[in-house]
């Protein structure tokens, strides 16, 4: 289901809503005046169905339960750029975050490329795979041929980090 469609919009669960409320009255969801400078700045913008902006707005009119069961909340690259655009200090990261909090708590499905991902960083420590280059003669290099020195992957002290930040997912 897409998120803008109305026509499928489900009843506002005022227990819910109250809950996440409170909880994202510590990230300045009030704060939000619809600038758009978040959106400016968004590197998973073209990603998005909709917009950090939009998804403030969404959060504040009660529309919790199609954010949470949609993708959009997991297509944000955390790079914080809407977080420091931000001329009221107002934080759609910090909510992304809260909702994708909430529908791990709620047990919705997770979509694939996310878990892979994460599983990825607790193996290696790397949040992108190492890739070989290849130069303009086509010769195709790695690391060791490169002479560069070996990266150490995720040491057991990342690995606990990691697991306790994800709520021991």
């Amino acid at each position: 289901m897409s998120l803008s469609d109305l026509t499928k919009m489900s009843e506002v669960n005022k227990e819910l809503y109250m809950k996440v409320l409170r909880k994202l009255a510590e990230e300045k969801l009030f704060g939000c005046f619809q600038c758009s400078r978040c959106t400016g700045g968004c590197t998973a913008f073209k990603l998005l169905e909709l917009t950090p902006n939009t998804v403030m707005k969404l959060t504040k009119l009660g529309f919790i339960n199609e954010l949470v069961d949609s993708e959009i909340i997991w297509t944000c690259a955390s790079c914080l750029q809407c977080t420091e655009r931000c001329p009221q200090r107002a934080s759609p990261y910090h909510v992304i975050i809260d909702l994708r909090n909430l529908a791990v708590e709620q047990q919705t499905k997770v979509p694939e490329g996310y878990l892979r991902a994460v599983s990825h960083i607790l193996e290696t420590g790397l949040m992108q795979p190492m890739e070989k280059v290849t130069a303009k003669n086509m010769e195709i290099f790695d690391r060791d041929t490169l002479n560069l020195p070996k990266i150490a992957g995720a040491g057991e002290k990342f690995k606990a980090i990691f697991l306790e930040t994800l709520g021991g997912i």
